[in-house]
């Protein structure tokens, strides 16, 4: 009993540590200028991004277009999907990049 308790204790932290991306702590967050405005951008895999919302960026429909410009920008992809994260204090993103942005 204590051997399958054990093993099954194992497979959990192996299936914790797939989970975790090593990706997120080897890559630093840049700081991306875009529209006047400075944005720091993370990659936190391989295809999803985020940006932490500026104190200064006003609310409104291009809100999000900001955001969204600003992680293309910095990936150098194409956002395919997004919705705000950390109690709405930023934008989390994946990207696709087999697609280049139009304006990045």
């Amino acid at each position: 009993m204590k051997a399958q308790l054990w093993l099954v204790a194992l497979a959990l932290t192996a299936v914790a540590g797939c989970t975790s991306s090593p990706m997120a702590s080897q890559v630093p967050a840049r700081m991306v200028e875009s529209e006047g405005q400075s944005y720091k951008v993370e990659q936190l895999t391989a295809s999803t991004w985020t940006v932490g919302l500026p104190r200064t960026l006003a609310e409104g429909p291009n809100k999000t277009a900001s955001l969204v410009k600003a992680i293309e920008k910095a990936s150098n992809c194409k956002v395919t999907d997004s919705s705000y994260g950390q109690e709405g204090k930023a934008l989390n993103a994946q990207v696709d990049c087999g697609v280049k942005p139009k304006n990045p």
